[in-house]
């Protein structure tokens, strides 16, 4: 697999950093990846609490699939049904 000149260009920038630079910026990214997806379910109009989480799951992991997404899946229905999951909740929003 060939990775792209922005792809190294980044990975080049961040190995350059210190490991507390690193970890905002991997803080940042995952705040701007949450922030992302949710946006994408919402233009998307997804609602119901297992599809929003089907949805946000493959967006954030898109190595997760198959029977292993399955198994996940079927576990929060379990506990939906029993009462004890409503669904994901919105990140709150930074200010």
């Amino acid at each position: 697999m060939t990775i792209d000149a922005a792809q190294r260009l980044f990975d080049e920038r961040v190995r350059a950093t210190s490991p507390d630079e690193r970890r905002r910026i991997h803080e940042q990214m995952r705040r701007d990846a949450f922030r992302l997806v949710w946006w994408q379910a919402d233009r998307a109009g997804v609602t119901e609490p297992l599809a929003l989480t089907r949805f946000l799951l493959e967006r954030l992991y898109p190595d997760l699939r198959g029977e292993r997404l399955e198994r996940i899946m079927e576990r929060f229905a379990e506990l939906r049904r029993e009462g004890r999951w409503s669904g994901p909740r919105r990140p709150a929003p930074e200010g």
